[in-house]
């Protein structure tokens, strides 16, 4: 066994570069400031009941300026101050937003919800109730962005504290008496995702200050970045690139369960390119190995799925690119790899990695307090690595998460790349989550995108026509 560093990937922002997203924002400027013609306005709708959206408003005027850090953070660097949203600096634009915008939700519209006798009619009610207000913010008053806020009166009846799903690859023995799942926000965003707004959810108890799960500066950051890449529709930051090297394109392949658990389906997240174009496309049901249980791709859909992925991505940034990097959190079955390879060969494609990227029971330790270093790479064999994406960081002198981290395993099942190439893309894929400034999420944004995407695809209807951007999904 070889053990090695990866040094912290580098992000590009507008006036250079930094491994930090809030560093890189806060001193040199979101990335699309290098462009002539931008949007510096984002026109937010609010949807939620008079003093939710009073107590909003204050909280985006309060973004606007600035917000010190964390008196509590120890370590120099972890805790990030808030520059404030605002054209002068940082993301360089500015919330437009007032009582034109605003839709109220009545008292008596939320008792006519909860009057329901089924929990599955007081969910939909819900949906039906928010999307309306939805659609006509986006229809008529052309909003960039529309958040929601969830009223108080909703928690514990028609939104409840609970876990993502576990993973498809992970969960794939049958359950008997399984309910159909209904998830409010999921539900939400697959409803409204006939309009062109994004939405954005937020919580009731959040706004408040007592609320102390994440200090001021830390939600002022996850919150107007999100807003920025939904409203904008563009990146805050760009994954650096060795541009002597060919164009490439990652490509996430995921897969989740119908609602009624009887059916999986493939979900393909084409995330981008080095400049954060792409598209995201809706697979087929798939069959399960008889033997392990684990879902796969046939000849015919791993062809072509790709093919279209690669048609529409073709079509959005007006190239192919020369070399392709496939991500899946389960092994690849040989017809699944002759059906991706039969595609690449079709569009002239000669440089590609076909990679898995899936947790791990391996752990190791060091000789001290903390848990090995993010970046850490062990060589197990030619074709299997473990790479630790979360862990303690040099720059900060400590390890900022609160549990022991758990490395990911990643195995080369084709490569053109070498595994260092292969394993350092991974880590600077964990920096591309636009949803916050976390500059180390333990999946690349491609594994992480279509576990999102499969989350909220089930809840579309055959004919319905799902959005090829990630921002209507996060």
């Amino acid at each position: 066994m070889k053990a090695d560093y990866l040094n912290e990937p580098y992000l590009y922002f507008g006036e250079g570069k930094s491994i930090c997203p809030r560093e890189g924002i806060a001193g040199l400027k979101v990335y699309d400031t290098v462009q002539a013609a931008r949007k510096d306005q984002l026109l937010i709708g609010i949807v939620g009941i008079e003093e939710d959206v009073e107590n909003l408003k204050e909280w985006l005027k309060r973004f606007e300026s600035f917000i010190p850090a964390s008196p509590k953070g120890k370590q120099p660097g972890l805790f990030k101050s808030f520059p404030g949203f605002n054209q002068d600096q940082g993301f360089c634009a500015k919330f437009i937003y007032d009582t034109n915008v605003e839709r109220i939700l009545s008292p008596n519209e939320i008792t006519k919800v909860l009057d329901a006798d089924y929990h599955e009619d007081q969910v939909l009610n819900a949906v039906d109730l928010v999307s309306e207000h939805v659609k006509f913010l986006s229809d008529i008053k052309n909003c960039d962005v529309i958040i929601c806020i969830v009223p108080k009166a909703f928690e514990g009846k028609i939104v409840n504290e609970n876990k993502d799903d576990q993973p498809v690859e992970e969960n794939a023995e049958d359950e008997e008496g399984v309910e159909m799942e209904l998830n409010f926000r999921r539900a939400l965003k697959a409803r409204t995702m006939q309009y062109n707004t994004p939405i954005q959810l937020i919580r009731e108890y959040v706004l408040h200050d007592d609320n102390k799960s994440q200090d001021a500066a830390t939600k002022a950051w996850n919150f107007c970045t999100a807003l920025y890449y939904k409203g904008l529709q563009t990146i805050p930051w760009k994954l650096e690139v060795d541009e002597n090297r060919p164009n490439v394109c990652f490509v996430g392949i995921g897969f989740y369960r119908s609602r009624d658990r009887e059916t999986v389906q493939t979900s393909l997240a084409q995330i981008f390119n080095e400049n954060g174009k792409g598209v995201i496309l809706r697979g087929t049901p798939v069959i399960e190995d008889k033997e392990d249980r684990k879902p796969h791709l046939t000849f015919e859909q791993s062809y072509s799925l790709l093919k279209d992925a690669l048609s529409k991505y073709k079509f959005a940034t007006g190239t192919i690119p020369a070399r392709l990097v496939l991500h899946k959190t389960s092994k690849y079955y040989e017809d699944e790899v002759d059906g991706f390879e039969k595609t690449m060969n079709e569009m002239g494609i000669t440089e590609f990695d076909i990679v898995t990227v899936m947790e791990t029971d391996l752990r190791f330790f060091r000789n001290n307090l903390y848990p090995p270093v993010r970046g850490s790479l062990f060589t197990l064999t030619e074709e299997r690595y473990v790479l630790y994406t979360r862990g303690s960081v040099h720059q900060y002198q400590t390890y900022p998460g609160m549990y022991i981290p758990a490395p990911l395993e990643i195995r080369i099942v084709k490569r053109a790349s070498s595994a260092k190439t292969v394993c350092r893309e991974i880590l600077g894929l964990t920096k591309m989550n636009w949803n916050n400034t976390q500059f180390d999420n333990k999946y690349p944004i491609t594994i992480a995108c279509a576990r999102k995407v499969g989350e909220i695809m089930k809840y579309l209807g055959e004919n319905e026509i799902p959005k090829e951007s990630y921002a209507f999904y996060m």
